[in-house]
């Protein structure tokens, strides 16, 4: 999050290198975006890659909701109440809505748009990967532009192959397919036209174009975090691909360092003034597991050597990799000495092709500057690996790819197409048809929570969460089966997940009470009761799993156990309708009616639409007690319940 510099004078042209030189700059035309001849038109090369993104990924759109898209749809109540709520999400961190607490993520234009999104259309998955995937598009063609700006001397087709390798990589499968992703897709997007104004305000010195790669800058930032690293990517790029002095490259950018100074102050002021610090659990990051400092920085180096591999050879690709799915290493390792001498002679490289404009040395910037946030190299985060986070630095990759492949077959870029580079050409389309064809099987991938849950447990087997999330799909897929064999053999799978989760990380209280659920769903209320209690044991204030061992009780004659457990949910809140209601079924089933009715009619003056069941016992307790009026009461209102259930139905 660095800041940069002020205008200056003159200084002497920097000498060209020989064209044999590896990956270096081409020779200066004027400064205008040619066209080669026999080259098509470019808007066709935009409108073929747009084409192309559509038409691979056109199957997302019938996808359903995954992983955290509820949070920002559906089940997030700022969000449901449409952009009324627009000043919270400037006001808070993007989770709050849902946990009620500040976390590290600060997206209000993201949530902006789920809330126009729900307004106008309602919430429904096909609508919001309809929205992401045109907006991928749409950026897919932005990028195109901001490369033909960035390498304004070489024919169309070079960028063109650049953003087609960028529109087909695997890596972005997730980024697509996940709504929730759509914080990447609008992030980059707005930095793609940041950048592009900063490009034209060097070329021009057009007021209007600086005062735009601030408003674009500033969009970015209020959808992600991590386009924060703009304030360094901007002059590095104007350093490479510009002959300008130091000064007037200081003047281009002088809009990010305003707006991330901005950003950052309203950071500060709204999401974290209240001084609640963010812990990184091992749950979340299983770098958190490491014993000492070396340990932690050789591990987080080989994930970064496994993020390159994977932008080469994009397969296995998973949606987790939680605890324990990468263990702990030393630098003994020789993974860990791999990743250190593959980092290392990238960085050098880097240096010493900096002060000759070397592109592939600006790649290696590019993607180290766009993944460092994210690496937690500088800050600890919220996971310990995901493919989206290189969502932004696989363009560095993709164009260090195409500009290698032309270097390596001597290639005129300048005047390049198709038919007069045709060995190149068909070498990178071919990786581009690869690329596509792993893109499309992967996509399958994410078509629904099972499918990908199931996937990720090939991909991730020693994940505690992806054995975690598997289990808790089977158990809603109880839920929704009436065939007693399938109840059975869909238990058994969630069991056999859970207590897998619980092996590879003991003591999870989250994965404790969702065992607790699945053991109910099963019919195994022992279990239940050993599962909601070992999540007590872990964390005695956990009203959920209180609630939930309270009806336990209840359910299985344990009366007075039920209203031991569930009593001190109510000193700590008295207005909770579960606990009330089954301390209420408690006492009645002890023949206490007086005290059951009670409790009864405090959770219906709370929450007057009550479960059936609920209403059904109130109007027997009223009969028990002799109040005829108020039986029939809840009589009728149980028999409207279920007329409008069936109605619905």
């Amino acid at each position: 999050m660095a800041k940069q510099k002020q205008q200056g004078g003159n200084r002497p042209q920097t000498p060209r290198p020989q064209p044999a030189a590896a990956a270096a700059m081409p020779t200066p035309a004027p400064k205008v975006l040619q066209t080669p001849t026999g080259t098509m038109p470019v808007k066709w090369l935009a409108i073929i890659l747009a084409a192309i993104v559509l038409l691979v990924n056109a199957p997302t759109i019938g996808y359903e909701y995954t992983l955290d898209d509820p949070f920002f749809t559906k089940d997030n109540p700022n969000v449901s109440r449409g952009v009324a709520a627009i000043k919270e999400f400037f006001t808070h961190a993007a989770y709050y809505g849902v946990f009620k607490h500040h976390d590290a993520s600060y997206r209000p234009l993201m949530l902006t748009s789920f809330a126009l999104e729900k307004d106008l259309f309602g919430f429904n998955p096909m609508t919001g990967h309809l929205i992401n995937l045109l907006l991928f598009a749409l950026e897919v063609v932005v990028l195109f532009g901001l490369l033909r700006r960035m390498f304004r001397h070489v024919s169309p087709y070079v960028p063109f192959l650049m953003t087609l390798l960028f529109a087909l990589h695997p890596i972005h499968t997730e980024v697509i397919a996940s709504i929730k992703s759509r914080d990447e897709v609008m992030g980059l997007l707005f930095a793609a036209l940041a950048l592009s104004q900063t490009l034209l305000f060097a070329d021009n010195g057009t007021m209007k174009n600086l005062i735009f790669s601030g408003l674009w800058f500033f969009c970015a930032l209020m959808s992600k975090e991590t386009p924060i690293a703009m304030v360094l990517i901007a002059p590095m790029t104007l350093w490479f691909f510009r002959d300008m002095p130091v000064a007037k490259i200081v003047k281009s950018t002088l809009p990010y360092v305003a707006v991330a100074t901005v950003y950052l102050v309203m950071r500060a002021l709204f999401i974290e003034s209240d001084g609640e610090k963010v812990v990184i659990l091992v749950n979340n990051n299983g770098l958190m597991a490491a014993t000492n400092y070396a340990d932690k920085l050789a591990t987080t180096l080989f994930i970064q050597l496994k993020y390159l591999i994977l932008l080469v050879i994009p397969h296995p690709l998973s949606y987790d990799y939680s605890f324990s799915q990468i263990p702990i290493i030393g630098f003994s390792n020789p993974r860990a000495l791999a990743a250190v001498a593959v980092i290392v002679g990238l960085f050098v490289y880097a240096v010493r092709g900096f002060m000759k404009k070397n592109v592939l040395a600006y790649c290696i910037l590019f993607y180290g500057m766009s993944v460092i946030i994210t690496s937690n190299l500088l800050v600890d985060i919220g996971a310990t690996m995901a493919e989206r986070f290189l969502f932004t630095g696989s363009l560095g990759f993709c164009i260090a790819l195409v500009w290698l492949a032309t270097k390596v077959m001597r290639t005129d870029v300048a005047t390049m197409n198709i038919s007069n580079a045709k060995p190149v050409s068909m070498l990178l389309l071919l990786v581009a048809v690869l690329y596509g064809g792993k893109t499309v099987a992967r996509n399958e991938a994410w078509r629904n929570n099972l499918a990908l849950y199931e996937t990720g447990l090939e991909t991730a087997p020693d994940s505690w969460r992806a054995q975690y999330l598997l289990a808790v799909e089977y158990t809603r897929q109880i839920d929704k089966t009436t065939d007693v064999a399938t109840k059975r053999e869909l238990y058994e799978k969630a069991s056999a997940g859970f207590n897998r989760s619980l092996q590879i990380l003991p003591n999870n209280a989250d994965v404790y009470l969702l065992k607790g659920y699945a053991d109910e769903f099963g019919g195994r209320m022992d279990s239940a009761i050993v599962s909601y209690s070992n999540v007590l044991k872990l964390d005695s204030t956990n009203t959920q799993a209180a609630v939930n061992l309270g009806g336990v009780f209840m359910r299985t004659g344990r009366l007075d156990d039920a209203i031991a457990v569930l009593t001190p949910v109510l000193r700590r809140d008295s207005t909770n309708t579960d606990a009330l209601t089954n301390i209420g079924a408690a006492n009645g089933n002890k023949g206490l009616f007086q005290q059951s009715i009670g409790y009864y009619e405090k959770a219906y003056r709370i929450k007057p639409d009550q479960p059936q069941n609920v209403l059904m016992s109130m109007s027997n307790v009223y009969r028990f007690l002799g109040d005829s009026a108020n039986a029939q009461k809840f009589r009728a209102l149980l028999l409207a319940a279920r007329t409008e259930n069936s109605s619905g139905e």
